[in-house]
Order: C-alpha cells, then structure tokens, then sequence
C-alpha cells in the first residue's frame, strides 16, 4: 500500500510528487509507448490508473507481485469511492475479484499471460514494477511492444528508463519523491547475509531499534522465516504488533500491516515491500539481506537462500526515509561484498516458463524482442526440457499436455507429475507430494537419524517421497520432527491443488501411500528421474545418462539395503568449492530395475543371438543409462531383427565366406570416405560405418523386418558397392594397403584426422628407414615407420 491516502481532488489532499507529471504524462500517452520513473512513494502506482479512468479509459495494471495487486486495487478503489470488484478489482491466482463493470484491474503476470487476448483489448496497459524484471513481465513486455495497438506505459522505480524508452520506440518522463535521510548501520554477525540464528539476530537489532522512532518493517526471506520469527517475537516481545506480509496472506490480513496501530508495528515481510508497496509509519528496517531464490538444474527448479545485491539493499534502506528520516540495520558485516546489482530472471533462471509462456500466446522467444535477449544456449535446453516433458512438439508449438501445465500454479516438472497421475489415477499420492516438494524447503528438520522399522516412523520405508506424503496426511510436528511452518504451507497447497485437480472431499488421513504406482507415475512424467547406481570407488553415485547426482546426507534412501536404482523427485546444488558443484537427489525413492523397464525406459538392443539349426535363438536386453535393466527372449522385427543378422553375420554364423570380402570392401569405402573429407579423392559421397552399422542400413535397404527374410537374401547383397574405378585407382596408387620396397614389405596404417601414415613391418630387412623414393606419395601425410627400435620418421 503506498503512503498517499487521499484524493487529489480532496482540498485537504497533500500534493503528491507524481501529480507534477499529470499534465504531461497523459498527452504523452495519447503519442505513444511511455516509461515513468519514479521512486516508490511517489504516487505512481494508484495515481496514474486513475488519471487513466477520469479520461474513460479501460485500465490493466500488470503487478509481479499478489500482495501489491490485492492491496493497490483495495487502495485505488478507496480512494474512487467504489467497492472493491466492482469498477475496480485484482485478479492473482485463485482469486478473481473483478466483474463486468471492472474498469481497472490489477492482475499479476501469470494471469495477463493466461489472458492475453482480453489485456489487449484495454485501452492502456501499464506495467508496473519494471525493474524486477521478472520473466514472465519481460515476456509481457516483448508480447505487448509486438501487439498492443492501445497505450502502452512502462513505470520503474529505479531504472534505465531511456533505454526501455528506445526499446518501445516511446518517450521517457520522471518524476522525483520525497526522500528523508537514512542512517545505516551494519550489526555484525556474519560477514555476509545468513539464515543462521535468523530470529536471535533479529531480536537483537529490535533491541538496538527500541529508542529509534517510528514502526519497523524487517525484510525476511520468505514464509517460512516470517512464521519462525514471528513465533520467536510473540513470546520475547509482547508489547509490540507483530504483522506477517506476504502473498499467501488474504487482503484482510494484509491489510493490518498498513493501518495505524495503538503499538508499535513490527512488519516481517518478503521482498515484496522494497519497491511494490510502502508501509506508511516505517521509521527502521531490519535488513536481514537475504532472499530466496530459485535455481534449476536440468529443468527442475530448487529454491535457495542468497545474499541480496547492492541495488536491493539500497532500496530496502530506503523504506526508512519515506515518511521520516530513518535508520536502516544490516545483519551482516560492513566488510561483506554484495553483488552490485540483480541480473534480470531472464539471465539466471531456466527459460522453460519463458519457453512455455511465449508458445501458450501463440509466440516463439526466436521471434520475440526482449529489453535483454535470452542466451542461444539457455532457449535450447529450456526448448529440449519441453519436449521431455512433452510440453512442445518437434515444431515449437505447444500440445494439449502443454496447455494444461500451463495452466498449473506449479514449476513445469511438478504440473507433469500431476497431469500423469491423474492419468492413472493416483493423484492423492502425488498431490500430497507435490504440495510438499512446491514449498521449496525441507519439511523434517535436518538432525534425523536413520529411520527406524516402525510403521508409525513417517520415514520407516526408507523412501523421502513416502515421506513427505505421509507428512502432509498426517504427521505432526512435535512427535514426526517436522517443520510446522513448512507443514502448514504444504497443506495449504494440497487443499488448493485438490482444488484445482477436481478432488471432492475431505483426503483420505489414513490412505496407504502406494509406492509402486508413485513411482512408476513420475517414471511416465518424467523418465529422467530415473537414476541407476554407478559405483564409484568408496561410493555410489546415481546416473539417468546425464550429470551423475549423489544421494543427500538427509536423504531416508540412504539406509535402505541393496538399491539398484533410484527414482529421484528432487534435486539441489552444493556448491563444494569455488570450481566443483554437486547435484543432490534430496527425495528419492528406492526402486527395483524392472519397474524401469515395465515403463518402456531406455532402449532395446539384441545382447545374444544364436543359430539352432534353422532357428534362431535372440536374447534381447533393455538398457537404460548403460545398465542392463530386462533381459528377454523374442522373435525378433523390425530393427532388432536386423541387429540379430547383423552379430550372426560379424560371428560367421550366416553367409560366413563372404566375411573377410565384406571387411575388406567396407575398409576400403571408409578410408575413400576419410580421404575425401580432406580433398584427397573426388567422386565420393559414402558415410563412414563400421560393420555393425553398414549390416543393420543395408539390411533395412533390404527390407529385412524378420528372420523369414533371410530366405530372400545372399551373401552378395550384403557388399558394399565397389568404388567407382578412378578412386579405386587413386587409392591402389597413392593409399595401398601394403608397400613393398627392395629390402622389407610393409602394412600400411593411415590416420586421416592425424595426417599420419604408420609403415609396420611384415618381413624383410627391418632395421632401415626406407627411401622416400621407394614409397607412394602419401601426399598430405607424414609417414612413419615401425623399425623395431621405435618410430621413425621417413624425410619427406
């Protein structure tokens, strides 16, 4: 909520620094794209959209945040004289607040995206926050500069705001704020931001804060470190009001951060209150520095703790001096070195919500505009992670199963897992576990022991996804070693993620967790969560055929016995020094091989194939990342089929004779194949294959789909042509396969990737280097010669 709280028009209305612009902003407008900047506290926010209204004009306002879109609406609409949902309203996610009369709505990115077409149909659509530069607004701002034929405002606080003006071909306008000094101070502690002992630290700068004037907004990392503060504040601290802000609260509950208190407010917030909305009454910040993050590896995002950047500290700093000169303390050390400034989403993220946002409009991020492109290599993996997920086809275009993860509150790989399991019908497992992997911290405390063989021991499966599901069923976090505030959450999204999946009733407390079908369901999601085991001299590490993992210290899958495989449904980075990071399975779940191969992973090859008189005995194996995982035998088609003539054929079990031709021709046509990859030889066009592969392609040539076929087949029709008779000569002439001189014969070796030919000796005379003259010409080789003592180099 901003700190103006009147109308303009109102004679007892103190000017607002924004008002200034009125006159000039509007006609602007009215030309073309604009970019306002503005300090936060400067009105822009609920002023300019309303400007927008008194010239009739229908209003989006985009806000990357739900607490700043639900509390902006609440103050524009106050400040109009309406209700709240009538001619203004919000809609965030699972909240629509809007209706026909609705003039001017204030929607968070995700829903602009989902809404698309109706935004472009407003008259002006203001994108507010710029600065953040979250990817979903980056994106709305590309989709906007390449549609939008309406009015188009861009508004920052702190931002290069000419540039974003040359990018939409607009104009740039500013205004300034009132700006009270601000005294910071650094408390010691660690030298830079840290989670360790949040709430005693915190309790120590409200301590140094108490003869310090005005209220205290204290910026946390997230929900979980707001409930544990305010936990810790509600028994050592009664005299103060303690207010949560966060998105998951409801407006009401929000609200009391921004209404006067008969005590002293102590506000705990996210990141949401440096630029997105002011505290009226701040006089102190508490900087805790911090800020969760995600971070993704091979597609599935992790949330993490870091240090904040310079730019974020400064504006939280700022937060102090709105209404008052203030004071701002840092809990970390003045010598601590924050980055200078946050890179946008757009340059530290995964781009598959990109990727997926742009293909759900009807675009492509190829043919888009961005203020800062997105790396080649970042669209490629988030492009392959899609089509693993089965989000996009071949073609770009996004397939029905894309439209509905879209259309999920989830990262992209935990949508999948739901829309498969409600496929198969196992969606009260996985919602429960998806509720509990989407709060992006741990749920058990950390100091667990190993699980013991009490079914009443949530862990006693040895299996992180059993429990976590139990968890969120029915654990309790005295007696389970949970986290309350981290359970709370993830029951919460279970209640509105059965919502969303159309779940009737109340979940089943006592249900079993089916651990076969669970599994077998993220298999089907997602097949790279399967890992297999890969000794590695004192441990194990996990493969799918990528980067191998390691199973995490905490994980429950540690103690079980005998795992072969794995069937892992989170991961996270550590960092174990400055040039070597980890990936760490944090929720695995112990699984048998053949539960792999039941889901179809991997690929078939033929491991042994036998004559039996006139039958053929072929044993097929199914591999995934190297390990064998189901082994059968079959009448073989199709390619496996060929692959079993191909080995009865290199074994000299079928059309034996004609084995040393076939060498000899197929060497002959790949060193032809070599040489003119290097302009040695013209007149060929032929791959280069070994014999495995020329069999299988000239038995497909063939048309060979069963053993039946062989009957139709001879042992000419497996040669490879003969070369055309120029090259042949040029390659008996300048590239035999054997040399003779006066006193040794030699077989020859040719290397074309290394330009070297090897003379190694046969009979003769071995000791001499022989002439140059007595060889071919080799031309663009060196050659050298095996004399027995060494190599040697022949002088050309």
């Amino acid at each position: 909520m901003s700190d103006e709280r009147e109308d303009p028009g109102s004679p007892s209305q103190e000017a607002l620094p924004i008002d200034a612009l009125r006159d000039t902003l509007l006609p602007a407008l009215v030309s073309g794209p604009v970019v306002l900047t503005s300090p936060t506290g400067s009105g822009k926010s609920t002023q300019v959209p309303r400007w927008c209204l008194d010239e009739g004009l229908s209003v989006v306002v985009v806000e990357p945040r739900r607490v700043a879109c639900k509390t902006l609406a609440a103050r524009v609409a106050e400040l109009e004289g309406v209700a709240l949902g009538t001619n203004v309203g919000y809609q965030v996610r699972d909240d629509d607040c809007t209706s026909a009369a609705t003039r001017v709505s204030f929607m968070t990115p995700g829903i602009v995206l989902r809404r698309l077409d109706d935004v472009l149909g407003h008259d002006v659509v203001i994108v507010d926050e710029l600065h953040e530069r979250g990817m979903d607004t980056d994106l709305i701002l590309a989709l906007l500069r390449d549609r939008h034929r309406g009015h188009l405002l861009a508004m920052s606080a702190t931002l290069e705001g000419d540039r974003v003006a040359a990018y939409l071909g607009g104009q740039h306008v500013s205004a300034s704020a009132r700006q009270f000094p601000v005294t910071t101070r650094h408390l010691g502690g660690p030298l830079l931001p840290s989670g360790d002992r949040l709430e005693a630290r915190v309790r120590a700068a409200l301590a140094e804060a108490r003869d310090l004037p005005g209220d205290v907004l204290v910026f946390l990392p997230g929900k979980a470190e707001i409930m544990a503060v305010a936990s810790t504040l509600a028994h050592a601290e009664p005299t103060l009001e303690v207010l949560p802000l966060h998105g998951a609260l409801s407006l009401a509950e929000q609200s009391r951060a921004f209404q006067p208190s008969a005590r002293r407010k102590v506000v705990l917030a996210t990141n949401v209150a440096e630029t997105s909305v002011t505290v009226p009454g701040v006089g102190v910040v508490i900087d805790s520095g911090l800020v969760r993050r995600t971070r993704y590896h091979r597609g599935r995002g992790f949330l993490t703790l870091m240090a904040v950047a310079e730019d974020s500290a400064a504006q939280r700093a700022g937060r102090a001096g709105r209404t008052m000169p203030g004071t701002c303390l840092r809990l970390w050390q003045e010598a601590g070195r924050l980055e200078t400034s946050t890179p946008p989403e757009i340059h530290r993220e995964s781009l598959l919500p990109l990727v997926l946002g742009a293909a759900a409009c009807g675009a492509s991020v190829d043919t888009l505009a961005f203020l800062d492109p997105p790396a080649d290599y970042a669209v490629a993996a988030a492009r392959e992670e899609a089509l693993a997920l089965g989000a996009l086809d071949a073609s770009g275009t996004m397939t029905a199963t894309g439209r509905d993860l879209f259309g999920l509150p989830l990262d992209p790989p935990l949508g999948r897992l739901l829309l498969e399991a409600k496929r198969r019908g196992t969606l009260p497992d996985a919602i429960d576990l998806v509720a509990a992997l989407a709060t992006g911290r741990p749920l058990f405390e950390r100091s667990l022991g190993a699980p013991s063989d009490d079914p009443r021991d949530l862990r006693y499966a040895c299996c992180d996804a059993t429990a976590l599901v139990l968890a969120v069923r029915r654990g309790r976090p005295g007696e389970d070693r949970l986290i309350a505030a981290t359970l709370k959450e993830a029951r919460s999204i279970a209640r509105r993620l059965r919502r969303v999946m159309g779940l009737a009733g109340d979940p089943d407390r006592e249900r079993p967790v089916d651990r076969e079908a669970l599994c077998r369901t993220a298999l089907a999601a997602d097949p790279r969560s399967a890992h297999v085991a890969r000794e590695r001299r004192r441990h194990v590490a996990w493969s799918n055929g990528g980067t191998e993992i390691e199973l995490a210290r905490e994980s429950a899958a540690q103690h079980a016995e005998r795992v072969e495989a794995l069937v892992v449904f989170e991961t996270r980075a550590l960092a174990k020094s400055a040039m070597k990071t980890s990936i760490l399975a944090t929720c695995a779940s112990p699984a048998p091989l053949p539960w792999f191969a039941a889901e179809g992973l991997g690929r078939e090859r033929v491991a042994r194939a036998k004559r039996q008189g006139d039958a053929y005995v072929v044993e097929v194996e199914r591999v995934f990342a190297r390990k064998v995982v189901a082994t059968r035998r079959v009448v073989p088609e199709g390619p496996l089929a060929r692959q079993a003539v191909a080995q009865l054929v290199m074994a000299g079990d079928l059309f034996g004779g004609i084995l040393p031709s076939l060498r000899q021709r197929l060497d002959t046509q790949n060193l032809a194949a070599r040489l003119a990859t290097r302009g040695l030889v013209e007149g060929v066009d032929l791959p280069e294959l070994d014999l495995a592969a020329w069999l299988e392609q000239r038995l497909a040539e063939l048309g060979l789909e069963q053993m039946d076929d062989l009957a139709l087949l001879t042992a000419e029709d497996l040669l490879p042509p003969e070369l055309p008779w120029a090259v042949a000569q040029v390659l008996e002439r300048e590239f035999p396969k054997e040399v003779r001189t006066r006193e040794a014969r030699y077989a020859v070796e040719i290397d074309v990737a290394q330009g070297e030919v090897t003379l190694r000796y046969l009979e003769g005379s071995r000791g001499q280097v022989p002439r140059k003259s007595a060889l071919p010409a080799f031309v663009g080789f060196k050659v050298k010669v095996d004399t027995g003592r060494g190599m040697a180099l022949v002088d050309r």
